[in-house]
């Protein structure tokens, strides 16, 4: 381990001796996805911006990022008109026009989320809730269990333009279950002050790696590499665990 960790080190070093000319500003887009990547008071912040911050002043490099709608984001990594784009699901679709990171940067929690006076119960099968009505945000995967059997129709779906729209709405008896990032429910119910009128139906639906994903128009392979390697060497040296405690310590319910 000791071995891997000093053989990555060495790697970043080498990056940093880097002369100053090859040093870019790269455009990224992202979605608001509390706590991950999220605006406050015209700050761009977050657990997954402050990991794609630091990767990147690692590699030499600075980083331009704006967050916007999934769909739109999608569009404009498709277009070239951004670098990239964070945190996205893989998925067959979105490689076609994405070159994604093979190493994951972060891992998310997929749930389900009830009023408190629901007496729906679950058993980790989604296709034993095609009765109730589901809210999601237009434009967002939520896991491959989840998008295949809302693409099949066996799931009734409900879209909102946002999260705080999908909570609402879910409060307002819409739809009957919401489908949220773990944290980022926890997040933004907390924000709204309705954390305790709604509660997990557990088992959670999946946990699925989420990436860095740079536009296959902007031939962008070998940065990809380096950021493979430079992710790596976060999670070695304890940056991760930091950046996980801090943004988990917020969240995490009292």
């Amino acid at each position: 381990m000791r071995t891997i960790f000093l053989s990555l080190l060495a790697i970043v070093l080498a990056l940093l001796l880097t002369p100053d000319s090859t040093a870019a500003t790269f455009k990224l887009a992202s979605l608001s996805y509390p706590p991950y990547e999220y605006v406050e008071q015209g700050e761009v912040k977050g657990l997954a911006v402050d990991i794609v911050k630091e990767a990147f002043r690692l590699m030499g490099h600075q980083v331009v990022i704006n967050i916007y709608p999934m769909r739109r984001s999608l569009e404009m990594v498709k277009s070239g008109e951004v670098d990239g784009i964070f945190t996205a699901f893989k998925t067959p679709e979105r490689e076609k026009f994405i070159t994604y990171t093979n190493e994951p940067v972060l891992l998310l929690t997929i749930s389900l989320w009830a009023k408190n006076d629901s007496n729906i119960s679950f058993d980790g099968d989604l296709s034993r809730l095609s009765q109730y009505r589901f809210g999601a945000v237009r434009g967002i995967s939520y896991g491959s269990k989840f998008d295949e059997l809302s693409k099949s129709g066996l799931l009734n779906v409900e879209l909102a333009s946002d999260q705080t729209n999908a909570i609402n709405m879910a409060l307002a008896n819409r739809f009957d279950i919401l489908i949220s990032n773990h944290f980022g429910a926890i997040h933004e119910m907390k924000k709204m002050g309705l954390l305790n009128d709604f509660k997990v139906l557990y088992p959670v639906i999946q946990e699925q790696e989420t990436f860095f994903g740079f536009a296959r128009k902007a031939h962008l392979e070998s940065l990809r590499d380096e950021l493979d390697q430079v992710l790596r060497l976060l999670k070695q040296n304890g940056y991760y665990d930091s950046i996980l405690k801090k943004y988990r310590d917020v969240v995490t319910p009292r």
